[in-house]
């Protein structure tokens, strides 16, 4: 369940990429802002998901518990 965010992002800079070739050249500054920004956002979703990942193998699912004093 947690790849979805990196999927739908994932698919936003792919269609914003498309778009660029398509649209006039007035907008294509705009476009590359916007495409720099979604697809920075695909590089943070996959890492945070890969981080989470590597956490919940290393934890092995046990929780912690602390000692009351």
């Amino acid at each position: 369940m947690g790849h979805i965010p990196t999927i739908v992002v994932a698919c936003l800079a792919s269609v914003l990429t498309g778009l660029y070739f398509v649209l006039p050249d007035v907008v294509h500054f705009t476009l590359i802002v916007f495409i720099s920004a979604a697809w920075f956002l695909v590089a943070i979703c996959w890492l945070a998901q890969k981080s989470a990942d590597y956490m919940h193998k290393i934890g092995g699912g046990h929780e912690h518990e602390e000692k009351k004093s």
